[in-house]
């Protein structure tokens, strides 16, 4: 175990690379390192997440950092993290976990419409379609990793006679249930989902239930069998409907959606800890204009709030109501009067907002004082679009309507007095505070500055041309690019030559590089772990500036590295934390 190596995504997680295949036994050391780092408990982790032959560490440097040692925050923890691993116990040949002991049987339906590749996979084999089952029901799979989707499992132990190349044209629409072989792998969809993979059967199982305890049927490390049924039977629990709304409780404050939008969601500060079971992080794309949106209305920066995209909707809010709106230039108009940016507005009962376009950046936030009355799904409020996860499944529509918790006047008291006065006294629809901030630290409005970057795993493996590019060559976002991840338009890059891939952990601002040349750097809603070259990593303080970016919006990355990666983090977290002592004096008065 002493050949255990160091990789950085960025200056929030590392990975520990523990082999560099795809093989059971260096899979089974995987987790074993895992189930050490979850003993150790070590300060500022908020996740671990193993993959085929690695184990990613996702923390918050603000949290570890020692301001005595002279080392990075990174640096520190990643000595105790590769501690920990080595003092594990001899892991040349791991004992076996209580989990991996227990065998999960799956039912399956081979073949017809539920397997339409079943007979594809038998004539490359060389064999018949029952032989086939045979030799995939015959023996047992370790549970490697989940990724690619919440609850998607990568099976290891597939018979190497049934390997199968993946599909010329994957499917757009692969069905809930359906198990199928990916090279030398074998998995399970959990839900309707694009797949490349040979489908050969379909199971009736729920594979994830964000309600249910656990949510993954099935879990890094356990083992499965496979079990032929005659006909399919549909024993899973109908899936509950996207939420429409919310019902207002105890006559509390609601919001109704009157006009939707190109994307409006519901965000806070995303998911931790659930990146083992294929749950991505999630929440705002720019988290620094959520959170200083929800310090102007005096709630915690991580509560739940509106992210706009692009443009915004039209709501009508049906008792007084504190918000804030930070982030991108948007127009924003209640009753014929112009709502300002970047400060507490007080809007009156049956008002409605109207929000239009943006005249510069691409994401705004519309925080409301005591947050969105929802309950959180796996630790958060967040839509995960990507995954259909979250208290509301999906982008907000017309019709909809959200409950807001009990404003809490009592964290902006004297605040909420003063402008409810003015308003009366005036007889207007919003009145906002004489004072705001100040956007400039915080929002890149001409988005101009280079994005910073870390060097990748793989830079190295870049073509001469290609690594001059990468820190070089101006790139523009691309106009099919999400939550998930921007597409960087550009000289296409190439590497070297071909490397070949084990999938591994990755996290909001990886840039991988797919076969066509074409870099993504990965966002809010990042799967937890990818399959192609990571050739840099966005540093956290810059993935915000990331985030305003429009599609066609240039973007240049100026490389740095970790040191100076950390050393803005901290700088950000205790300018933040300034400023939120600075907003709360003003919110409580005195007036």
């Amino acid at each position: 175990m002493s050949d255990i190596g160091i990789e950085w995504l960025g200056d929030c997680a590392l990975l520990l690379r523990v082999g560099t295949g795809i093989d059971v036994a260096v899979n089974a050391r995987v987790h074993a390192v895992t189930r050490a780092l979850r003993a150790a408990q070590l300060p500022g982790v908020a996740d671990i997440v193993p993959a085929y032959a690695s184990v990613t560490v996702h923390y918050d440097p603000l949290r570890w950092n020692d301001l005595e040692c002279a080392q990075p925050p990174g640096e520190q923890l990643a000595q105790r993290a590769l501690e920990t691993a080595l003092s594990s116990g001899n892991l040349a040949v791991p004992a076996p976990s209580e989990l991996s002991k227990r065998v999960v049987e799956i039912p399956v339906c081979y073949g017809g419409e539920h397997g339409p590749d079943l007979a594809e996979v038998a004539r490359l084999a060389g064999l018949d379609e029952s032989a086939v089952i045979a030799r995939h029901v015959c023996g047992e799979y370790d549970v490697a990793m989940l990724g690619f989707a919440p609850g998607f499992p990568y099976l290891l132990g597939l018979d190497p006679t049934l390997h199968a190349p993946r599909r010329a044209n994957p499917r757009t629409r692969v069905p809930a249930g359906s198990v199928a072989i990916g090279g030398a792998q074998t998995g399970i969809y959990p839900r309707e989902l694009p797949g490349g993979w040979q489908i050969i059967g379909r199971t009736p199982l729920a594979l994830f239930d964000a309600a249910r305890d656990p949510p993954a049927l099935l879990a890094p490390g356990q083992r499965v069998r496979f079990r032929s049924i005659p006909a399919f039977v549909h024993e899973r629990e109908n899936q509950k409907a996207a939420i429409p709304g919310h019902t207002l409780q105890h006559k509390q404050a609601g919001i109704s959606v009157l006009t939707p939008s190109l994307l409006t969601s519901v965000q806070d500060g995303g998911r931790h800890g659930c990146g083992a079971i294929g749950v991505g992080h999630a929440g705002a794309m720019d988290d620094v204009a959520l959170r200083l949106a929800n310090m102007l209305v005096g709630n915690a920066q991580d509560a739940a709030a509106l992210e706009l995209t692009l443009r915004g909707p039209r709501l009508r809010f049906d008792a007084d109501t504190l918000i804030a709106i930070t982030g991108a230039e948007i127009d924003a108009r209640c009753g014929g009067e112009s709502v300002p940016l970047w400060r507490p507005v007080l809007l009156r009962a049956g008002s409605e907002l109207n929000l239009g376009g943006m005249r510069r950046g691409a994401r705004a936030y519309l925080a409301i004082a005591g947050s969105l009355n929802l309950p959180a799904v796996l630790g958060s409020c967040s839509t995960d679009i990507n995954a259909a996860l979250g208290p509301i499944t999906r982008a907000l529509a017309a019709g909809d309507e959200l409950s807001c918790a009990a404003m809490p006047r009592s964290a902006c008291g004297g605040l909420w007095k003063v402008l409810e006065a003015v308003a009366k006294a005036e007889n207007r629809n919003a009145v906002a505070t004489a004072w705001s901030l100040d956007p400039a630290p915080w929002f890149d409005a001409g988005a101009t500055r280079p994005i910073r970057a870390i060097a990748g795993t793989h830079f190295e493996h870049l073509d001469t041309e290609s690594q001059r590019s990468l820190f070089g060559a101006e790139f523009r976002i691309g106009i099919d690019s999400n939550r998930v991840g921007c597409r960087l338009e550009g000289a296409p890059l190439k590497l070297a030559a071909p490397i070949e891939m084990v999938s591994a952990g990755t996290v909001s601002g990886t840039v991988q590089l797919p076969p066509g040349g074409v870099p993504i750097a990965l966002t809010a809603e990042a799967p937890t772990t990818g399959g192609y070259p990571r050739i840099a990593q966005v540093i956290a303080t810059d993935l915000p500036h990331l985030a305003q970016r429009r599609p066609g919006d240039v973007v240049r990355f100026a490389q740095t590295d970790l040191a100076d990666a950390q050393m803005r983090y901290l700088e950000r977290e205790r300018a933040l934390a300034k400023l939120e002592s600075w907003i709360r004096a003003r919110l409580l008065g005195p007036w």
